[in-house]
């Protein structure tokens, strides 16, 4: 797990912030190592911070711990098939390799309950637009 600190950042911009003596996480990144692979798992950050980007240093400190435990893979997790939304455009700058899967498939345990609360999703998401 890494972390990019308020008090790492010296910034003017930041003194409108108040917290100077104080230790605050503004971004941060779950991953675990398997095998030769790294899996980020989780990452987010302090919205008040967004303009600052702190998740473009946050992803390259993290590339940089996989690296040096000798990982040759880093997974940023999957992206949308459109290859146009926010989260795939922030990872384009990575430069990644994109590797193509069957996708996500359902296996009901009880189809009954399984098609009545597809039902009620639909049902639910159309009263919501």
């Amino acid at each position: 797990m890494s972390y990019l600190f308020f008090k790492d950042i010296n910034c003017e911009e930041f003194d409108e912030f108040g917290q100077e003596d104080k230790e605050i996480a503004i971004a941060g990144i779950l991953s675990i190592q398997y095998g030769n692979t790294c899996e980020m798992l989780y990452a987010g950050m302090d919205e008040r911070f967004k303009k600052f980007m702190p998740q473009y240093k946050e992803y390259v400190e993290n590339f940089k711990w996989a690296f040096d435990r000798r990982c040759l893979w880093s997974n940023m997790g999957g992206v949308e098939g459109s290859l146009d939304d926010g989260l795939t455009k922030f990872k384009d700058n990575f430069n990644p390799t994109i590797n193509e899967f069957i996708g996500e498939f359902d296996i009901p345990v009880y189809p009954i309950m399984y098609r009545l609360t597809q039902k009620a999703y639909e049902i639910l998401k159309s009263k919501h637009k």
